[in-house]
């Protein structure tokens, strides 16, 4: 076991904490594929509308994107698989489970994009067999990472002897973006964490780099089923490029990544360790009590994927609920009103008259036109669901862009259009490897039960909006066409165990639901269930400080029977909703961005000029007045009366930077708990700032008009006066055009 070493105090960190970013998953019918090509643009959109507000409040309000949540399941593809060569008894594991080279240090691939001190995270590599059950199997490398616990002071007591193991989510997703979430989670006050970055991801020998460039011909689908057609014949591709290259795609599945997970405790030098798994990584350690049970001391499964991958694809089902939850509970905000009705309209709308528009980069679409898929009114508020943060605005967003939609607001369509042919890069717009994860749910059988389960569905009410029979039995066909069956199903089985085994899952988590954890939870003699209300996707991620608690009180005394777990059943409560104030302004500037910067020259003058202007006036103004007071000079003496144009002048710059500064507050707000959100408006206070934007042009010409009108009266005016007057009110009137051509008004 490893040595006690001393505690380093260190202070709170200067990151906050991970926003919801747009959710990747493996069960949820590849919103890693479809929700990154009709939103894919997110983080540049979220870059836009913090720019755009920053000018507006001329420094008033300043604010910085938050990392990605990467803790999700990546997209599905379809189902899984292993040779039918390999099918029988598996060989015994050597004593470091064909760990040939390791622990080795190493530079954490992620310096400089994570803020961390030495010793405070740490990397290194172990080297393991790509394929167990083959003799000769070519080495790969795996990464992994070590957070050290924090500590509360230097008392040594706070330190515990055993790490916690996170085992993360996709499967497919980068280990970047929970070492960003987790490094301040409360689980690493008393325990070292590591994170395993699975095989055939980032820096563990991914393959694959290219996934969504491969023939861009396969970017003009044209409806729902050719869209999943062609995401399977691009994996078709990958799997052939990876075959070429010498990858044994038969070596990623689940039983290897448990394999691997032991590997790495055994390399360290632990004889246990307790384990944590959130989405994937709940399948992932259930496998891992199959493969390594003396290892693990304690067990956390949150959003809970059975290991027999039963009922994982009902998505049907699995929407029907989404939308029930927020239907049926909604209250207290306009968005609410009719929200299921409306949604259905406008997707079906979509699907009965289909909309194509001009693909801004003919390089990534040949064809010339984008399709704009329903399924976008679906997705978005599915994704969203992933993070209780983000309730109180998902029946908005889901109101707001169903009205734009249904009535084919030009202005939403053309940034739609931008977003839908854009690049998404090698993991669709996330940090994941789409090639590991489409090999992994080929071999683990995810391929093959979405195809049955969609075909069960094909009358649902959700067939053609986001159920594909047709793409979902392609997809099954590339995975055989490769080699890749799904493997011996007694490998796959429930896994009945006796070691303490905490299950949590969210009640409204959208993609794994509760009846998932009860399922498992009824075969596990060892274990108890938590369910917690109003949660998401992984409370004991997503409420860390709760969360942290528990699995700490936990992991000290593994009693299940004596855990205080009563903040996971109390929940984060029910959300309050809340109206968005809608604006396409978001789009506007989306639209824009293909022939950036050069296109965000006018617009960064236009509304940064006035803002700079009616800034310095709404300074010097005040400092003029007590200059005359000190000098005790009446205005009338230095020609400094203006008819109230000075008055005026100073309340239209007030004006408009309290309004900037309002609209900078509104889009904090959704920055801070759901960035996604900003696609169907803004948050309040932002609605009182769009009316002072619309007030600041009305006062700028008041202010004119009395500056003219001093003038004709022959009271003399100095033309310093004249002129900074002068431009404060035009600049007030250039802002006010500003915010009505961008749709910053509230009219």
């Amino acid at each position: 076991m490893k040595a006690r070493r001393r505690l380093i105090r260190r202070g709170p960190s200067a990151i906050a904490p991970a926003a919801p970013a747009l959710s990747c998953a493996l069960t949820d019918h590849r919103p890693c594929f479809l929700l990154a090509a009709v939103s894919r643009g997110a983080p540049v959109m979220i870059r836009i509308i913090s720019a755009a507000a920053a000018l507006l409040a001329a420094g008033a309000l300043a604010w910085a994107d938050q990392p990605e949540d990467e803790g999700l399941i990546a997209q599905p593809l379809n189902d899984a698989g292993l040779d039918a060569d390999v099918e029988g008894e598996r060989p015994a594991p050597t004593l470091n489970d064909g760990a040939d080279i390791g622990p080795t240090p190493m530079v954490c691939p992620f310096k400089g994009a994570i803020d961390y001190e030495p010793g405070d995270i740490s990397c290194g590599v172990i080297t393991v067999p790509e394929n167990r059950e083959r003799d000769g199997s070519r080495l790969i490398q795996l990464h992994y990472v070590r957070i050290a616990a924090t500590g509360q002071d230097e008392d040594e007591e706070a330190y515990r002897e055993d790490p916690v193991i996170y085992l993360t989510g996709g499967p497919g997703v980068g280990v970047d973006g929970y070492v960003a979430r987790l490094k301040d989670h409360d689980i690493a006050k008393t325990r070292d964490l590591y994170i395993l970055e699975q095989r055939g991801i980032g820096a563990s020998t991914s393959f694959c780099p290219h996934f969504n460039r491969l023939d861009p011909a396969l970017n003009n689908a044209r409806d729902l089923d050719k869209m999943m057609i062609a995401n399977a014949e691009r994996t078709a591709l990958c799997f052939r490029e990876a075959a070429a290259q010498g990858i044994d795609l038969s070596g990623y599945n689940t039983v290897e990544n448990a394999r691997d997970v032991r590997a790495l405790r055994q390399a360290l030098g632990y004889e246990q360790w307790n384990v944590w798994g959130i989405s994937y990584g709940s399948h992932l350690g259930q496998m891992l009590l199959r493969e390594d049970p003396d290892g693990v001391r304690a067990l956390v499964l949150d959003a809970i994927v059975p290991n027999d991958v039963e009922g994982l694809f009902d998505f049907a089902r699995l929407f029907d609920t989404l939308v029930a939850n927020f239907d049926q509970d909604c209250s207290g905000a306009r968005a609410c009103r009719d929200l299921e009705a409306r949604m259905f309209a406008a997707m079906e709308s979509l699907r009965d008259d289909p909309i194509y528009l001009p693909a801004a980069d003919s390089e990534l679409v040949p064809g010339g036109e984008v399709w704009l898929p329903p399924a976008l009114l679906a997705y978005l508020p599915f994704s969203m669901a992933y993070e209780e943060a983000t309730y109180p605005f998902i029946p908005a967003v889901i109101s707001n862009l169903a009205d734009a939609l249904q009535r084919r607001d030009q202005r939403v369509l053309d940034g739609l259009a931008v977003a839908l042919s854009s690049d998404m890069g090698p993991g669709g717009g996330f940090s994941m490897s789409p090639g590991m994860s489409a090999a992994v749910q080929c071999n683990d059988g995810y391929v093959h039960g979405e195809a049955d389960t969609a075909e069960a569905n094909a009358d649902s009410r959700w067939a053609g909006l986001v159920i594909s029979p047709a793409g979902a039995r392609r997809a099954a066909q590339v995975c055989e066409e490769a080699g890749l069956f799904p493997r011996p199903r007694d490998q796959y089985a429930l896994v009945q165990s006796e070691v303490p085994t905490l299950i949590v899952n969210g009640a409204w988590d959208p993609i794994t639901p509760p009846w998932l954890a009860v399922y498992i939870h009824e075969a596990m003699p060892g274990s108890r269930y938590v369910e917690t209300p109003y949660a998401g996707h992984g409370p004991t991620r997503s409420m860390p400080e709760c969360g942290g608690q528990v699995m700490r009180d936990f992991f000290d005394t593994r009693d299940l029977d004596g855990l205080d777990a009563s903040c996971l059943e109390e929940g984060p409560g029910a959300p309050e909703y809340e109206d968005l104030v809608w604006t396409t302004a978001l789009f506007k500037m989306l639209a824009l961005t293909p022939d950036a910067p050069a296109s965000f020259t006018l617009p960064l003058i236009w509304a940064g000029l006035p803002s700079l202007i009616l800034l310095l006036g709404f300074l010097m103004i005040p400092a003029a007045l007590l200059a005359r007071v000190i000098d005790k000079r009446p205005a009338a003496d230095i020609a400094a009366l203006t008819g109230g144009a000075r008055l005026t002048a100073w309340l239209a710059a007030l004006s408009a930077l309290t309004g900037a500064a309002l609209i900078g507050a509104g889009v904090s707000r959704l920055v801070e708990d759901a960035d996604t959100a900003l696609i169907a408006g803004l948050a309040q206070p932002a609605g009182a700032g769009l009316w002072l934007l619309v007030l600041t042009g009305l006062l700028g010409l008041a202010s004119l008009a009395l500056l003219i009108r001093t003038k004709l009266s022959g009271e003399r005016v100095r033309i310093g006066s004249l002129t900074g007057l002068g431009l404060m009110g035009l600049s007030a009137v250039a802002l006010t055009a500003f915010a009505i051509a961008f749709d910053l008004t509230a009219f």
